[in-house]
């Protein structure tokens, strides 16, 4: 009888020391997660993702939707629509300024996402003094405006800002209703082949990078840790995918934003894809950014600064490359 008694025990404890072992790959159920995408080139790994069921092998139920911009995810996430998404780094800073909980748990790729779409006759950035220049509030454009704004020697109240859902800037620049907008592609393209000819892109290099970020709640991460640990690996085998096949990549991320494949593949070497984390340069660009939106009054006049250092979590992807690595052993 004690034979058999510590036998049942050993067995027991066998089969918990395997379900939480790295080398299991996926549970035993398929667990669901509602994922936000931004509108963007910039989300390869999710797009990949999707077109090639990776999530599956992770054992995950994934439903993907489609937002106008990352600000837009973050305000899903929070509302509880979606588990996981994508973000620049600036919606998650004014989050964190206001106290949500948003988390960065990887960044995708750095890379000089906006340029400046404008009329024929604003043949520089300048030349933007007086004009109705459309952007995105609470976005990374927005402190992209700024900066554009500092290096021509002009002030925020030199231009007339206005701040659109991106899905409007192609319209509201076609009928007169701005003179430019600051935005990403496939806005860009779209703009420049409107009939007539009467817009073009003005390109400011070396102005800014993005961090397209991969964002969860702090209570995703405490109550479903594995969940994100699975989606990771499922992004960073997607990763590989793209940067192992980067024609099937080009032709399944242009088809889901709406680009020209040529134009997408022009874009790619600037993409520089990676899963990854650069903790203390994302902290200190966050930081940086706070101080940028209190210096200019766009946070409230009591709000303190958080300490970024726990926005940014690196424990998740660890984890998913730990996993990954046992696996492949």
């Amino acid at each position: 009888m004690i034979f058999r008694h510590q036998l049942r025990r050993a067995i027991s404890a066998l089969i918990a020391a395997l379900a939480l072992s790295p080398l299991s790959i996926a549970p035993l159920h398929a667990e669901d997660i509602a994922i936000g995408e931004g509108l963007s080139i910039a989300w390869v790994p999710f797009f990949v993702a999707d077109e090639k069921k990776l999530w599956d092998d992770q054992g995950l139920t994934a439903k993907s939707t489609l937002f106008a911009s990352g600000r837009l995810v973050l305000d899903a996430l929070t509302g509880g629509h979606v588990i996981l998404g994508t973000a620049a780094e600036t919606p998650v800073m004014f989050a964190s300024v206001n106290n949500l909980p948003v988390r960065i748990v990887a960044t995708m790729n750095r890379y000089e996402c906006f340029d400046v779409v404008a009329a024929k006759d604003i043949r520089s950035i300048q030349d933007l003094k007086g004009r109705k220049i459309g952007y995105a509030q609470g976005t990374n454009s927005h402190y992209y405006l700024f900066k554009l704004l500092d290096k021509a020697g002009l002030k925020f109240s030199d231009v007339t800002a206005i701040s659109l859902n991106p899905g409007d800037f192609v319209s509201s620049l076609s009928n007169g209703a701005i003179d430019a907008f600051i935005w990403t592609e496939p806005h860009q393209s779209q703009a420049a082949a409107l009939p007539g000819g009467g817009f073009h892109v003005i390109r400011t290099p070396g102005l800014y990078n993005t961090y397209s970020s991969i964002i969860a709640l702090q209570s995703t991460l405490d109550e479903k840790p594995e969940l994100v640990v699975n989606a990771l690996k499922a992004l960073i085998t997607a990763d590989r995918v793209a940067k192992e096949n980067p024609e099937e990549a080009i032709r399944i991320v242009a088809e889901k934003v709406k680009l020209d494949p040529a134009i997408a593949r022009a874009l790619w070497p600037n993409l520089h894809l990676d899963i990854d984390l650069d903790r203390q340069s994302l902290v200190a660009e966050l930081e940086n950014q706070a101080r940028w939106a209190s210096a200019n009054n766009l946070v409230r006049p009591d709000a303190k600064l958080p300490d970024f250092n726990t926005v940014v979590v690196s424990g998740p992807l660890e984890a998913a490359r730990l996993q990954l690595k046992a696996v492949q052993k």
